[in-house]
Order: C-alpha cells, then sequence, then structure tokens
C-alpha cells in the first residue's frame, strides 16, 4: 500500500514539474466541454413522440373527404367534451358532473362552488383594473355581484331582451355578461372604436332594445335616431366626469328612451336583492366579427353550452403542471369581444386566477406599454400584437454576443427545452422584451389567429423568436367567427420549427376536445391517404349551430407514420401549406 501511495506521488510530482500554460489552457477547455456536455444533454420538456403523435384520426372516412381528427384526451368513441363538469358544494367527485354556464363561473368566483381538490385558494377570485399609467384599484368581488344583480334588474324590470354592450374591457362589460346570465336577456357584444355611423348600423342589425356604452363614446342624438328599437340606454361613466348630469336627453331628439347612469343605478340600490338561484335557460350571447374596425360585421350567436365547453376545453388543454391556479395573475390584451380573450378570461376566473383588466387592451395594442404598471404570469393577445412584439424587439439584438446567446437559446428550444437563467445568460444574454414590472415572470403567451381576416402570419420562427424575447412558453390558436374559443392550439411544450417560409403561418397544433375537424375536397386539393388537405370542417359542441365550415383551406401535417398528425396549418391566403 506505501509502495502505491509513492507511485502516485511521483506521478502527481512530474505532471506538476512539466505543468505550463499550455496544460492550464487545456484543461480548462475538457473542464468547459465537460459541462457543456452536461448542461446540453438534459431532458426535453416532455417526450418528442408525443409531440409527434397529437390528434388522432378516425379509422372510417367518407368519400372527398378526410378522417375525422380529435384531440387525444377525447379519442374517438368518446363523447367531445361538452361543459364545465362543474360539481356542487359536498359533492363527491365520483358524482355526475353538469356542463355548466356563465351563471355557474360567478359562482366559482365567489366561492359558492369549490375549486376542485388540491387547489391552494379559498374564499373569492381576485379582479383588478388598471388605471392610467400606474394606477391599480382591486374590486370587491361582493361589490361586483352587486352591481350585477343592480343592473341585471333594472334592465329586466324595462323588459329589455337584447342588450347591446359597447364598452372597451372594463369590470362593468364583465358584469352586463354575468347579468345577462342571471337576469335572462341577450349581450350584443360589439366590438370597440366603431365610426358612429357603423355603432348605429350594428345597433340596427343586432335589434338590440337597450344599450350600455360609455359616456360621451356616441353621441345619444345619433344613435336614438338611427337605432329606433332602443328603449334603455345605461352610461357608464369614469370616475373623474361623475359631477355632470349624463341622464338628460336633449329636447327636440324624440323618441321614448330611458337613459341611466350606471353608478347612480348602484348608488340608488344598495339594498337591490341577491342574485337570483332560479334554473332557467340562460340566453346565450352574440359575437360580432368584423374584417377591421368600421367594417360590416359578421353576427354570431354562442349558446351557454358554447361557451361552456370552449372554456372547458381550454382549461384542459394544457398539461396539468401548466394550467390556470389560483397564484397566476392572468392578462387579456385582447379585446373580450374576441370569443378566445374572452373564453380565457372566463377560464382564468373560473380558476381563481387573479384578473387584471386593461381598457387599452385590443389588437395591435403594445405589450410593453400594456404590462408596465402589472406583472402578468399568464396572457392573451393578438396575432397583431405578437407581430409587433416580435419586431421591436428583433431590432434590438444588433451586436455579435447577442445574437450568439439567442442562437445558443434557439439550440435549446430546437432539442425540446425551454432555456432557463444561468451563470452563461447572465454574462451575455439574449435581447428580452420588458414584459411587466418583473421582467421574466410571464409563464404562458396565448396568441391567437383570426381565420380569414389577413393577419400577420407568424412563422415557427417568429414563434421561437418570442419564447426566447419574453422567456414564456407560447401557444398559437386559430380561431374563427363560428367557434367559441378556439379551433386548435398548439402544445404548450411545442418549440419545434420547421422549414415554412416567413410570410406563411406556423402549424396550429390539434383540436380543441370539444370539437372535431375534416377537410373536404375542393377543386384544387383531394384528400388522400397520404395528403389531407381541402376545405376546414369543424363539428362539436362549442360550435355554433353544431357544425360550419370555417371558409378557409387547411391541410394536417403528419411527421410520424400513418394516423399520427402533429397539426393543422393554414396560410395568410387561405390555401394549404403545401
Amino acid at each position: 500500500m506505501a509502495g502505491l501511495l509513492q507511485q502516485l506521488d511521483g506521478a502527481l510530482s512530474a505532471l506538476l514539474d512539466d505543468w505550463n500554460t499550455c496544460s492550464t489552457l487545456l484543461a480548462l477547455a475538457l473542464l468547459a466541454y465537460l459541462s457543456w456536455l452536461v448542461y446540453d444533454t438534459a431532458d426535453a420538456d416532455t417526450h418528442p413522440l408525443l409531440l409527434a403523435r397529437q390528434a388522432q384520426a378516425s379509422y372510417v372516412r367518407q368519400p372527398g373527404e378526410s378522417a375525422v381528427f380529435r384531440a387525444p384526451e377525447t379519442p374517438h368513441g368518446y363523447p367531445l367534451r361538452t361543459g364545465l363538469a362543474v360539481r356542487p358544494a359536498g359533492a363527491p367527485m365520483y358524482s355526475a358532473a353538469k356542463d355548466g354556464d356563465l351563471r355557474d363561473i360567478w359562482r366559482r368566483v365567489v366561492g359558492d362552488i369549490p375549486l376542485e381538490r388540491g387547489a391552494t385558494s379559498a374564499g373569492t377570485a381576485t379582479v383588478m383594473t388598471v388605471y392610467g399609467s400606474d394606477g391599480l384599484a382591486e374590486h370587491n368581488v361582493d361589490g361586483i355581484g352587486k352591481e350585477i344583480a343592480i343592473v341585471g334588474q333594472h334592465l329586466h324590470d324595462h323588459g329589455a331582451k337584447r342588450v347591446a354592450v359597447y364598452l372597451p374591457n372594463s369590470i362593468e362589460f364583465l358584469a352586463a355578461l354575468f347579468a345577462g346570465a342571471f337576469y335572462g336577456f341577450t349581450p350584443l357584444l360589439i366590438p370597440y372604436n366603431q365610426p358612429h355611423k357603423t355603432l348605429v348600423q350594428l345597433l340596427v342589425q343586432t335589434k338590440a332594445d337597450a344599450l350600455i356604452a360609455e359616456a360621451g363614446s356616441v353621441p345619444l342624438s345619433d344613435v336614438i335616431r338611427g337605432a329606433s328599437g332602443l328603449r334603455q340606454i345605461i352610461w357608464t361613466v369614469e370616475k373623474t366626469s361623475r359631477h355632470m348630469d349624463w341622464s338628460e336627453v336633449p329636447e327636440g331628439i324624440g323618441g321614448k328612451i330611458d337613459v341611466s347612469v350606471w353608478h347612480e343605478l348602484v348608488q340608488d340600490n344598495q339594498a337591490a336583492a341577491a342574485l337570483p338561484t332560479g334554473s332557467e335557460k340562460a340566453p346565450g350571447i352574440v359575437f360580432l366579427w368584423q374584417e377591421a374596425v368600421g367594417k360590416p360585421a359578421e353576427m354570431v350567436e354562442f349558446t351557454q353550452q358554447n361557451l361552456a365547453a370552449a372554456v372547458g376545453s381550454l382549461l384542459t388543454a394544457l398539461p396539468a403542471a401548466q394550467r390556470f391556479n389560483s397564484s397566476d395573475t392572468f392578462l387579456p390584451a385582447d379585446a373580450f369581444t374576441h370569443s378566445y380573450s374572452l373564453c380565457l378570461t372566463l377560464a382564468a376566473l373560473f380558476s381563481h386566477s387573479t384578473l387584471i383588466i386593461n381598457s387599452v387592451a385590443a389588437p395591435g395594442v403594445d405589450l410593453t406599454l400594456a404590462t408596465r404598471s402589472i406583472a402578468p404570469t399568464i396572457a392573451v393577445v393578438s396575432a397583431e400584437t405578437a407581430a409587433k412584439l416580435h419586431s421591436t424587439t428583433s431590432s434590438l439584438a444588433l451586436n455579435g454576443p447577442k445574437k450568439f446567446a439567442h442562437y445558443l437559446e434557439t439550440r435549446m428550444l430546437t432539442a425540446g427545452r425551454l432555456p432557463t437563467d444561468n451563470l452563461l445568460t447572465r454574462w451575455i444574454a439574449p435581447s428580452r422584451a420588458l414584459l411587466g414590472t418583473t421582467p421574466g415572470k410571464l409563464r404562458l403567451l396565448f396568441v391567437s389567429e383570426r381565420a380569414g381576416l389577413n393577419t400577420p402570419p407568424l412563422s415557427s420562427e417568429d414563434l421561437s423568436d418570442l419564447r426566447i424575447y419574453t422567456k414564456a412558453r407560447v401557444v398559437y390558436a386559430l380561431t374563427a367567427a363560428k367557434v367559441a374559443g378556439a379551433v386548435a392550439q398548439t402544445n404548450v411544450y411545442d418549440y419545434r420549427r420547421g422549414p415554412v417560409p416567413s410570410n406563411k403561418h406556423s402549424h396550429f397544433g390539434v383540436p380543441l376536445s370539444s370539437l372535431e375537424l375534416k377537410v373536404k375536397d375542393t377543386p384544387q386539393h383531394k384528400t388522400t391517404d397520404e395528403n389531407i388537405a381541402g376545405e376546414l370542417i369543424v363539428t362539436g359542441s362549442s360550435v355554433a349551430g353544431g357544425e360550419a365550415s370555417l371558409g378557409l383551406n387547411g391541410e394536417f401535417a403528419s411527421d410520424f407514420p400513418r394516423r399520427s398528425y402533429s397539426g393543422l396549418c393554414v396560410d395568410s391566403q387561405c390555401h394549404c401549406q403545401l
């Protein structure tokens, strides 16, 4: 033993005697290489085969059609998701759950319906509003419930059946929405900032008999003269303008119309009764689908089941580790008049996530400015907003070190892992988008593409860049006029980049669990066993009328042997991506 130790001592002495600068450099290079191997060989966030085998095709297809594609969570032979799976307080887990509607979502908000077993939140959800550049106010949930009861009862007493809601994102918007479900009137959601003439046309088109709008957003005389069917108007007034009298109807306008002010109704009816507990079927909600502000609109009415199915499928489309929870702060940076943004907002409320409402939310909003006084963990934006964020942040990546850091994180995404902060990124970090008061806190970014509205296409390279810029997982969704929520959306762990031109959309993943997709042959595209392309047809519980054609062509991309499909592809010209 002593001889062995002497030999080791002699070998070590000889090594140190010959040690020089070159030896030091070689040792450092070897250490760096071993460290890189350890850093670069971590497991992917999900197994690659799970991404290659996503949509499930039926085993039979009809002539002139493709097979029917479904999400893996509702395989063929099982019913599609139809609602929220609501169970009353104290009900055992094995008891039958009901689909629910907007009234059940509000009951979950106030705590009358408990969260699922294992959830950490207790009591009520949290709702906040951003005012100005740095003002943030929290709303009392019981106070919101009282506003729902007061305004809903007022409209019910005046016989309102079709109530146009012409508001930016606001607490009054959501209160009017819930009031419609509790008090039996149909909310008509009109996109904000319309020209006055267009607004009057939309009021006539939707056959509105009541209007809820911001004071001063539209001339009262134009509304009364143009929309003769209106019998009731409720103005919402900002606190800085409440010293003025907004309930007066100017002389000479004519017509029999009752004008009220939201905050005055609430102040004068503090002793109002609680929300009704009846089980009558609640009316639906009407959405208007416009190519742009001021353009003609397509009117689509969703039933309560359509919306409940959409909200439920959006919740379960996320893996358990990534789902909405009470620790999240949710920012809808797109308008509530878009069903995808609204359904995600309802999903956040249903999960007791903190909801932050910002009135500037709209397609193309500057996300950096919209988040300068808050720190969201989840956000939903339009494709225009995502494209603007990508363009703005890309222009900052000018020097070589930032480009190299961007390349390294792109390489990590290609390997299936979302980049995280480490020693290297502290020395050389790629360009980052300055989102929120706590940059890097955002964990999920939902991006919606409106089918057929010529919105900017986002390629897989763009989405990969956005993941690096925001340090968040990006979900890219295809939305359509006659589908509540989304038609399809990408897997939250799908970071793959494909050979797609920059003017083409990335794939949209798989259908949600509330619907199924197929394609029909067109003069330009014929479906075969190898090539699945044609006009998109969608069927399911979140579809208005149960079935609809989307009016665009698409292709199911195959990344694996037969019967395994990774996603739906379309492009901005509504042709297949072949």
